[in-house]
């Protein structure tokens, strides 16, 4: 018997207004039970293809639509809201945009009441899904103490109160480290058991190689079917001993940078135990580590932003954090005006801004009117360290820059940071960046203390970049 299709998008167009068309022709069909995974450069469409299925983007974004989209076997402009919520429902990418209430509890509750119109029925659905998800003892809690694991979980049993037969998640892994991936894997496995149909957006896809059924990868703004076989071949399994041949930082030049037995707290939450490091020049250093295991700290702490209670930071250059969300550096409404901000402090500001104006043409900053605003993430980041580099800076303390970027623009930043002279040190919470970092020296934070990250029996992902490159491309 022929499965059902229970979302199909046929002749797809799709612009917002004053814009080129986005959706091109696009035909997708979901069967279903599956599971997809849909894959894309950044800026190829993904999120305007979440925004038709779901009805805003005509009904908020005011876009115009050519083409058919079919739900459960009815027309988009058929359904209601009530009724759509019914039968799909999207976890975004930020899982904190789900919440009303703080009270984990009476959020999740309040949504189930509105659902059912029934407290009884609404208390048993609530009862269902916490239980089904392993939520009961969190939800006396206010969403902001949850991790981002959690969190996560707790927008997928909001999802799921409605019974909806599809789910759409938007960048789920974002943000998550390896023990937040896993609880997404773990809660997925559930959902795939239930018989709910999943589609997933996503750029971190390697954690997802075994739980999809099929892979669509946006082109040219259409979709067509990456095979399975092609997919999986672009990552091998090998001891994480491998690791130890990434590569190293390239030696000598003088150091600029040393921290000597630094401890750091937060209340009675000690975060960095006795940290020692010497930064040289030339040094490009990977620090890995858990979400809350101290990264951002120790960051803040070499650029100064910090003190330590304990031991001693010295810099013999200038130091720079470029955080996690790349977009706070930047508070001007134009590049040309980023330069002259960073330059006020300058000792010759003409000089930083006219060798900072040069600086940025070098990589590629032609547009100064641009707003920085309306950069990629990866670009983002570039321009963050140019900036930098143009007002003088030589140690780049980088906060999860690869955080939202696929695996083709992590070694474009990779390769671009090659090229900046200075030290670099950056800091992730996801192995499968690790393969990646060729030339940098990997150190892990855990438990408060920086350890040379060379050891141990776990399995690492390994990237074949050729493969990962044919993928993407056009």
């Amino acid at each position: 018997m022929a499965k059902k299709k229970v979302l199909e998008a046929k002749s797809l167009w799709f612009r917002y207004p004053n814009s080129s068309w986005i959706l091109r022709s696009l035909d997708l069909d979901v069967y279903e039970g599956e599971t997809i995974l849909v894959i894309g450069r950044s800026g190829c469409g993904k999120t305007t293809l979440i925004r038709a299925i779901m009805g805003i983007g005509t009904n908020i974004y005011g876009g115009e639509i050519r083409g058919t989209i079919a739900i459960d076997g009815k027309m988009l402009e058929d359904y209601s809201i009530e009724e759509l919520r019914k039968v799909i429902q999207i976890v975004n990418q930020d899982p904190r945009t789900h919440f009303i209430y703080p009270h984990v509890y009476e959020d999740l509750y309040s949504y189930s009441l509105q659902i059912y119109g029934d407290r009884k029925k609404a208390e048993e659905a609530l009862d269902t899904v916490s239980s089904s998800l392993k939520i009961k003892h969190i939800l006396n809690r206010l969403y902001f103490e949850l991790s981002g694991g959690e969190l996560r979980r707790v927008a997928i049993a909001k999802a799921m109160l409605s019974k909806p037969k599809i789910i759409i998640f938007d960048e789920p892994l974002m943000w998550l480290d390896d023990i937040g991936v896993k609880d997404f894997l773990d809660t997925l496995a559930r959902l795939k058991s239930s018989g709910i149909t999943i589609v997933i957006f996503e750029h971190r896809f390697i954690p997802l190689m075994n739980f999809v059924d099929r892979v669509q990868k946006f082109s040219n703004g259409s979709i067509k079917e990456v095979p399975l076989d092609t997919f999986r071949k672009s990552y091998l399994i090998q001891s994480e001993n491998r690791v130890a041949s990434i590569g190293r930082s390239t030696p000598g030049g003088r150091e600029v940078a040393i921290i000597d037995s630094v401890w750091f707290r937060y209340d009675s939450n000690t975060v960095l135990k006795n940290i020692s490091i010497r930064i040289n020049e030339n040094d490009a250093i990977a620090i890995y580590g858990y979400n809350g295991s101290g990264k951002s700290t120790l960051l803040k702490v070499i650029a100064g932003y910090l003190k330590p209670q304990r031991g001693s930071v010295k810099r013999f250059g200038k130091a720079i954090y470029i955080p996690q969300l790349v977009s706070l550096f930047f508070t001007e409404e134009s590049v040309e005006l980023e330069l002259k901000n960073i330059c006020r402090n300058s000792k010759d500001s003409k000089k930083c801004y006219s060798n900072g104006y040069s600086i940025l043409k070098k990589y590629g900053f032609d547009d100064l009117m641009q707003t920085p605003f309306t950069l990629s993430w990866g670009q983002q980041e570039k321009l963050a360290v140019a900036l930098s580099l143009a007002a003088g800076f030589n140690i780049f303390l980088l906060d999860e820059p690869f955080s939202g970027l696929t695996y083709t623009d992590r070694i474009a930043l990779i390769e671009y940071l090659e090229t900046v002279p200075g030290a670099k040190i950056v800091t992730i919470s996801s192995s499968d960046s690790i393969p990646l970092l060729k030339g940098f020296k990997l150190y892990k934070l855990d438990n408060g203390s920086l350890i040379e990250y060379t050891s141990s029996s776990k399995a690492l992902h390994s990237i074949d970049l050729d493969i990962i490159t044919t993928i993407y491309s056009d």
